[in-house]
């Protein structure tokens, strides 16, 4: 690339990367310079996220049991709160 027609210089671009802790490409759209590959990084990226993501799910459930009556009226109260009445 020619260096005087160059906007960002490569040491900015990969302070900015460090700085957020991402992945510096270099590209250009003009000559198609790893277009392709930042593409692709990209999406194995977020593929490998929900991967994680889904390997982690806990099911969604909601335990209903009668109130303590060892606990008085902050059981009382606090679901009262949580209905708004």
């Amino acid at each position: 690339m020619d260096e005087s027609k160059r906007v960002v210089p490569t040491s900015r671009g990969q302070a900015l990367a460090d700085e957020y802790s991402i992945k510096f490409f270099e590209t250009s759209a003009k000559t198609n310079l790893n277009a392709e590959q930042v593409f692709f990084s990209i999406a194995r990226d977020i593929k490998q996220k929900l991967a994680e993501s889904d390997s982690k799910v806990e099911p969604q459930t909601i335990k209903i049991s009668k109130p303590d009556p060892g606990k008085g009226l902050s059981t009382v109260t606090e679901r009262s709160a949580c209905c708004g009445s």
